[in-house]
């Protein structure tokens, strides 16, 4: 008997749910461009609320001065690791981000 979980294959269908709702309204409709323009910005908000300073930034995620600079500034995001540092070890991230999006990264009516 193998100790490796035994794979099911299936050739049918692979039915997503979210894909068979239409959107209710488009102005929930995400604006992935628009994220993309102001996850700098969202990133340095989210700094600049919860760290006192750069070099607080610096030190709990481990990056260079220069980069903490930066995301302060709103010159550069972050790359996923650091996100997920975020999500995982800062309260309330998901719920600035939640806030950040809907305010200023949905589509216009």
């Amino acid at each position: 008997m193998s100790e490796f979980p035994k794979l099911v294959v299936s050739n049918g269908a692979c039915l997503n749910a979210a894909l068979e709702q239409p959107a209710s309204s488009w102005t929930k409709t995400l604006d992935r461009r628009r994220v993309r323009v102001i996850s700098a910005e969202l990133w340095s908000d989210f700094l600049r609320r919860n760290f006192r300073n750069q070099e607080a930034v610096a030190a709990f995620f481990e990056v260079r001065f220069q980069t903490a600079c930066n995301w302060w500034l709103a010159t550069n995001r972050p790359s996923a690791d650091k996100i997920m540092i975020a999500v995982l070890e800062l309260p309330g991230f998901l719920e600035h981000l939640e806030s950040y999006i809907e305010v200023n990264g949905r589509k216009a009516a």
